[in-house]
């Protein structure tokens, strides 16, 4: 019998990756994980729970496109839908009005356009157009741009604005895009107004961007440049002023189809391109974010009927795509977000999905006004906004009640370096975190690539007992711990894994309770190869 040997396993930073076959995953890669988060030094651990920030569900339709900050006297939360705009301090949210008992209403498939230009939150649409701020009850009609009312020189007595599908400060000015004049509608042209005069607009200072496909889907500002996105090519707006303005086309084979799939992120923007997945824009060049998982569309897992569920977010510094995910059967709603931390590696993937297994939609970071910070995302069938990342809290609560989520990590193939070779697996052991309360770690076996659910061919538990509470020195108190709270990790040995070729591990959580893996010992001894 040949010696044992041992082979340790700590770095899981590859994240999920769906586009290599199983057999070609790096070590440090995994073929399926849910609710789990990678640690860039290595292990694995259960996501920060999702809980709803308002109490009370949003009154209305619930048609949810967005939500962004906006800071003005006070610090807001504005909720965007398909029909209503709506506004919170951090609590449950109430209707937007432009006075007593009437609503502003929005008519844009993505609602309300809007962007902040200091203290006001200018709020745009194809049939009306707004400004407000935080210190009044109600927003201020606006007078829509009619052809005639033009000004070549700021005028603080004219109060106009574009209907428009998307807004955008930069340079000093507001940008208004697929705007609408009179009754007349041009898709594919931006204006920008008068130098320091948002409601003052010049009837020559516009670009018309003809390429790409009728209509522009959104706009964003990275890096000193106006990103004018149309279905099928991105163009950057240069300049500084009517003078020297100038478009560049970027890329005439991506694009996207709504405003909802763009994130501006602190370094550049990122942004979906249907059927093809998450690429990021720096300024100078497109990187694609997307190689790992990319099969998913080969293998039509999201359902890419169904547009209106995709959106993308940028949110505690990860980018969330949302997406109608199944590997079964044809969905109609965001199931999953598939999760994009460009900090680990060159950027990779973990897959997120809610105890009511769904992916949150259009969120964002917001800072109220005692400098509380949230990450949030908003719930695409219950009318609620929830916080996400509360790594102290160990369970969901989307309507109201506490509910555990599932999670697992399975590993790649451990084939110990031949897969042509048998093997006796024994037991391994495996490196958890320490937890408070007792827990149990599922742990299912496969064998030969034979990864097909019910074809387990061993289940064994891990079962962590909390350690003892013991004497801290210097003040003779019993029951009491050194720390305040479970830093460390533990030794767990499992049970034989048997007679293969290569096995693979997959790890249940437990529901409802912090789990995490730092890392895997494998033990076995070779059998001889027989020619």
């Amino acid at each position: 019998m040949a010696g044992l040997n041992i082979v340790e396993v700590s770095d899981f930073t590859g994240g999920i990756n769906f586009r290599a076959d199983q057999f070609q995953l790096a070590n440090f890669e995994s073929p399926k994980m849910l609710n789990v988060e990678i640690d860039p030094r290595g292990g694995v651990f259960s996501r920060g729970a999702q809980r709803q920030l308002n109490t009370t569900a949003v009154s209305g339709t619930w048609t949810p496109r967005r939500i962004t900050p906006f800071y003005g006297a006070s610090n807001y939360l504005m909720l965007f839908t398909a029909t209503n705009v709506y506004k919170s301090t951090g609590g449950n949210f109430s209707k937007l009005q432009y006075s007593s008992g009437n609503d502003v209403v929005a008519t844009n498939a993505d609602g309300m356009a809007s962007a902040v230009w200091g203290k006001d939150l200018y709020l745009a649409d194809a049939a009306s157009v707004y400004r407000w701020a935080t210190g009044d009850t109600y927003a201020t009609a606006l007078t829509a741009i009619s052809g005639s009312n033009w000004q070549v020189t700021p005028d603080a007595t004219v109060h106009t604005l574009f209907k428009a599908k998307h807004l955008a400060v930069h340079t000093n000015k507001l940008f208004a895009a697929d705007v609408t004049i009179g009754a007349t509608n041009y898709s594919n042209r931006v204006y920008w107004s008068l130098e320091n005069s948002p409601e003052n607009w010049a009837t020559d200072d516009y670009v018309e961007v003809v390429g790409g496909g009728d209509g522009i889907k959104g706009l964003a500002v990275v890096s000193g440049q106006l990103m004018i996105f149309k279905q099928n090519a991105i163009y950057v707006l240069t300049g500084y002023d009517s003078a020297t303005f100038q478009v560049v086309e970027l890329t005439n084979r991506l694009g996207v189809t709504s405003s909802r799939s763009i994130a501006v992120a602190e370094t550049g923007v990122y942004f979906y391109v249907h059927n093809d997945g998450i690429y990021f824009y720096n300024g100078s060049s497109i990187r694609d974010m997307f190689e790992n998982i990319r099969s998913l569309f080969a293998q039509e897992y999201i359902n890419l009927t169904d547009r209106a569920s995709i959106s993308l977010s940028w949110v505690g510094k990860r980018a969330w795509l949302s997406s109608p995910y199944s590997t079964s059967t044809t969905v109609t709603t965001p199931t999953v977000n598939f999760v994009l931390d460009p900090s680990i590696r060159s950027g990779v993937y973990t897959m997120f999905s809610t105890s009511d297994s769904k992916g949150l939609i259009s969120g964002c970071d917001w800072v109220d006004s005692s400098n509380n910070e949230y990450k949030l995302m908003i719930h695409p069938t219950e009318p609620y906004v929830i916080k996400v990342d509360m790594y102290g809290d160990e369970f969901d609560n989307i309507t109201g009640t506490d509910t555990g989520f599932s999670s697992y990590y399975r590993t790649r193939w451990f084939d110990g370096g031949s897969y042509m070779q048998k093997k006796m697996f024994r037991r391994p052991d495996v490196v958890v975190k320490e937890v408070t309360t007792p827990q149990t770690i599922v742990v299912n076996v496969y064998h030969n690539f034979d990864e097909s659910v019910g074809n387990e061919r061993r289940i064994f538990n891990l079962t962590q007992t909390p350690p003892a509470s013991g004497l801290i020195w210097g003040t003779g108190l019993w029951g009491e711990n050194w720390s305040a709270g479970a830093i460390s990790s533990t030794i767990l040995t499992g049970s034989n894994l048997g007679l293969a070729k290569c096995i693979q591990l997959e790890f249940n959580g437990p529901s409802g309770q912090k789990w995490g893996i730092n890392s895997i010992g494998y033990k076995y001894q070779a059998r001889k190869v027989k020619g």
